[in-house]
């Protein structure tokens, strides 16, 4: 901080401690500073963390959303020095804990980590329960991405997405995934478009259950992440029939990606950390300086690596803000496109 910086901000709180009677909490100055135009939240800046950071997660304990907060949670607690609470608030593919820290104070104490699901999509799809995207909250940066995957039961003896296209058109083909109007339910219209295959969409409330059943043979498979996939694919009781990466993934050379054989299907996931609209920017800039840290740190990077993540971060906070409303628009033609809205 330069020298007229820490004057300024000096002077502020000298100003607003002359003005304020004794005894006054750091509340009642907030508010005595913001009467006076004396932006408060910079005259505090200093302090901040200075209590627990709660943590929302708009998806049930398990899933991949679940899984990137709790990698990030002690880390990012000891970058910061406070606590940081994990605080699952699922439900509406992740619109409801999305749209609890879209109203909640803009103090950098409520934080969101998010899919494109709770954030792109479910917005659009869901507007007269939702919240604006690019009005409500505000980016901090990309967390982690991976593609996503098609998984079936390996009783169909099917070895390719082809195969799989080719079955759908003797019968529907049910794919499970974690509700209506997400990325995986997306994705499922996109090959039913793409293909011209018939392909049933069957939400469900996380993708846990979703699973189980395609393993006991409910389903036929699941569009999912790959992540949570993957445990199931290397014990055989799933097949991987596709990764919807532009080429295979090194670490899975033997499953395909689906563009081998439709050049149109690339998507990717992605896990993103989010804040409240009007966060003031240096709050913004410090918890996004915490997390570029410990997305550094190696035993971090295992664990995403471990469940087939990819670490991956922007420049800051503008450009990721950048990408998301260039993706929310994206999104809302496909999903025009789809007649999805």
């Amino acid at each position: 901080m330069s020298d007229r910086m820490t004057t300024d901000c000096d002077a502020s709180t000298a100003q607003t401690s002359t003005l304020a009677p004794a005894g006054m909490s750091r509340r009642d100055l907030l508010a005595l500073g913001s009467l006076l135009g004396l932006a408060p939240f910079a005259a505090f800046a200093d302090t901040y963390p200075s209590r627990p950071i709660g943590l929302i997660v708009g998806a049930p304990p398990g899933g991949s959303v679940d899984f990137g907060a709790r990698v990030l949670m002690r880390p990012l607690s000891e970058v910061l020095g406070v606590p940081i609470i994990v605080d699952n608030k699922p439900g509406a593919t992740g619109v409801i804990g999305a749209k609890f820290v879209a109203k909640a104070p803009a103090d950098g104490y409520t934080l969101l980590i998010a899919t494109p699901t709770s954030v792109l999509i479910g917005p659009q799809t869901m507007p007269g329960d939702s919240y604006n995207t690019l009005r409500d909250i505000v980016g901090i940066n990309m967390v982690a991405k991976n593609p996503l995957a098609i998984a079936i039961n390996p009783a169909l003896k099917i070895d390719n997405l082809k195969d799989l296209v080719a079955l759908s058109r003797t019968r529907p083909v049910t794919l499970g995934q974690s509700g209506s109007g997400g990325s995986f339910d997306l994705l499922i219209k996109q090959l039913a478009k793409v293909t011209g295959g018939n392909f049933d969409s069957i939400p469900y409330k996380g993708m846990g259950p979703a699973i189980t059943d395609a393993i006991g043979g409910q389903l036929d498979g699941v569009a999912s992440d790959l992540g949570p996939c993957l445990p199931f694919h290397q014990s055989g009781k799933l097949k991987l029939v596709a990764v919807t990466s532009d080429k295979r993934l090194a670490s899975l050379p033997n499953v395909p990606a689906a563009t081998e054989s439709y050049p149109a299907l690339v998507a990717y996931n992605w896990l993103g950390l989010f804040a409240p609209a009007k966060t003031p920017p240096d709050i913004i800039n410090k918890v996004n300086a915490a997390l570029m840290k410990i997305l550094a740190r190696d035993d971090v990077k295992a664990q995403f690596t471990q469940a087939a993540n990819i670490v991956s971060s922007m420049k800051g906070p503008a450009e990721f803000q950048a990408f998301a409303t260039s993706e929310y628009k994206r999104m809302g033609a496909m999903l025009k496109e789809q007649g999805m809205i």
